[in-house]
């Protein structure tokens, strides 16, 4: 279990206005995203942080279970209000897993990727994960970003999902302490917010090497019915659908619909 994350550790590295509504930290919560969605409905001033050493029910996209064990991870949901419709969101996930990218990067680890929409992998084992979620408050652009990043995993952890990890400390000799990359972390998803709110879709020309690695690769997708179905991806539509060519054809799959189940190897439609 690493050193518990201190508050001071957070809002020392960070700029004194930049969270209106605090930062609140606790021992164990159901689950982050959760909570800062309830004190949205509740009207707390944004953007606020909240951040766990343990979730007992976190979850990832498509209602898959988020696993990390006590004081072993990064833990954290920013609520954060745009002045943007809804529609205009579709790329945000995207934009916020090169948040975490150029966070890694910081610290000495550059050769984590995104995997569409919302992974980041470090040698092709899952290392953070983003759920961008919302509710319908009032015809506000109020979402909450919850972020799960792997710090010190214990060996025996079985994430009981298809997927296989790895963490921070087994990424880089030396890693900083986890609450200081945490600090380090939330500046790199604050920016991003902000830079998103100034350029809404048009942030994928920033973003675009990080969010469109899989280019030219093939792809293979899980659709809802259960089906697979292979292709040549072709880039990332400005709402945020992944373009793939499918037996000739360009055909637009949203994350809400597909999951990304594998590279450069074939599945019938």
């Amino acid at each position: 279990m690493a050193e518990k994350i201190c508050i001071h550790t957070i809002t020392d590295l960070i700029e004194d206005d930049v969270l209106a509504g605090g930062v609140h930290l606790f021992d164990s919560i159901d689950s982050t995203n959760d909570w800062a969605l309830g004190e949205i409905a509740s009207n707390r001033v944004l953007p606020f942080l909240c951040m766990a050493e343990y979730q007992r029910g976190g979850r990832g996209r498509r209602g898959k279970r988020w696993l990390s064990p006590p004081g072993a991870n990064i833990c954290m949901s920013l609520a954060w209000q745009f002045e943007l419709p809804l529609s205009e969101i579709g790329v945000l996930p995207l934009a916020q897993g090169v948040a975490i990218i150029r966070a890694l990067e910081a610290i000495g680890i550059h050769k984590a990727w995104l995997k569409w929409p919302n992974d980041v992998l470090v040698d092709n084992r899952k290392i953070a994960g983003v759920l961008v979620e919302t509710k319908n408050f009032y015809g506000s652009c109020k979402l909450v970003i919850g972020i799960g990043l792997n710090y010190c995993m214990p060996e025996e952890v079985s994430p009981g999902a298809d997927f296989h990890w790895t963490d921070v400390t087994r990424s880089i000799d030396g890693a900083p302490p986890r609450g200081e990359l945490a600090a380090i972390l939330l500046r790199e998803v604050v920016a991003m917010c902000r830079r998103y709110q100034e350029q809404s879709t048009g942030i994928l020309d920033d973003i675009r090497d990080e969010a469109e690695v899989l280019n030219g690769r093939r792809v293979r997708l899980r659709l809802g019915s259960g089906q697979e179905c292979a292709g040549t991806a072709l880039g990332i539509a400005p709402t945020g659908e992944l373009r793939v060519l499918v037996d000739g054809q360009e055909r637009k799959f949203s994350s809400a619909e597909v999951s990304l189940s594998g590279l450069e190897e074939d599945a019938a439609c």
